[in-house]
């Protein structure tokens, strides 16, 4: 097994980049944390552009979602069995551990000196985006063989925020799946390393079987790192421009996916079920 340097670069402490270290702890190799807090003003900005570009009936929709989840998380959260999160093994302890272990950085924005100064300090092999904001060239263009991210969307078909959502909702869910790429000057068009189909299964609702896409997609990313640290090499394709950008999910859209989810769980009980002589 080869011995690498990686930099994680998340955002909140979100589990799937813990889920990344304690996979690289496990193999005994260097890694780095870089943990972006997204200032308010940023979402203010974003709002801004998408008003700009898409309406404000669109934000109007996009808030109402925010805030649905916001109000419906308190709710539904305690009624949910332990070990139900698409991450279980990440807490708080383990988190702080996996911190006081290895170097790590805060910030509030990637690209400031003092952040790349971090990143080029450390000099990594390799640099792996789970769930941050965009990021530059000054920044990715620091690891010495490349830069990795995970993305919740079958590429090239879907590439922005929400894919999932956007596939059930567009009655195309042998497009929900996920992808691992290599980061580009354009967000989500880098060359395809890994892509798959996540099929509905038994779950009872849209978020539930979304937990299970966002593990299934960290497991294949922790697949691809692995295949890195045994000096195999990544077969790559490029996107070529084609598929399109798809922007926050609002409240109708996610509405709408989680009728054609329900509609797909009712066709798959209705195939099952033995029909009667």
């Amino acid at each position: 097994m080869l011995n690498l340097k990686f930099v994680i670069v998340t955002s909140g402490r979100l589990p799937e980049a813990y889920f990344l270290a304690f996979h690289l702890d496990s193999r005994r190799q260097q890694f780095a944390i870089v943990d972006v807090a997204r200032p308010a003003g940023s979402y203010l900005n974003v709002l801004r552009r998408l008003r700009r570009s898409r309406g404000a009936l669109y934000v109007a929709d996009l808030l109402l979602a925010r805030l649905t989840d916001r109000l419906l998380t308190p709710i539904v959260r305690p009624t949910l069995p332990p070990g139900s999160s698409a991450f279980p093994e990440v807490d708080a302890g383990r988190i702080e551990h996996i911190l006081a272990r290895h170097p790590h950085i805060e910030c509030t924005d990637p690209h400031a000196p003092e952040v790349l100064d971090f990143v080029r300090t450390f000099g990594p092999d390799y640099i792996l985006l789970a769930g941050c904001p965009i990021l530059k060239e000054c920044f990715y263009g620091l690891a010495r063989r490349g830069a990795l991210n995970r993305h919740l969307g079958m590429l090239p078909e879907f590439r922005g925020a929400d894919c999932p959502w956007w596939a059930f909702a567009l009655e195309q869910p042998d497009r929900a799946g996920y992808s691992i790429h290599v980061v580009s000057e354009r967000v989500d068009a880098g060359d395809v390393v890994l892509r798959r189909c996540v099929a509905v299964q038994d779950e009872p609702s849209l978020p539930r079987y979304l937990r299970r896409l966002r593990r299934e997609a960290s497991q294949a990313f922790v697949e691809v790192v692995d295949q890195l640290l045994h000096g195999a090499p990544l077969s790559s394709e490029p996107q070529n421009g084609a598929g399109r950008y798809y922007p926050p999910a609002g409240l109708v859209t996610q509405l709408r996916a989680c009728r054609s989810y329900a509609r797909i769980l009712r066709s798959a009980s209705l195939t099952l079920t033995p029909k009667r002589a």
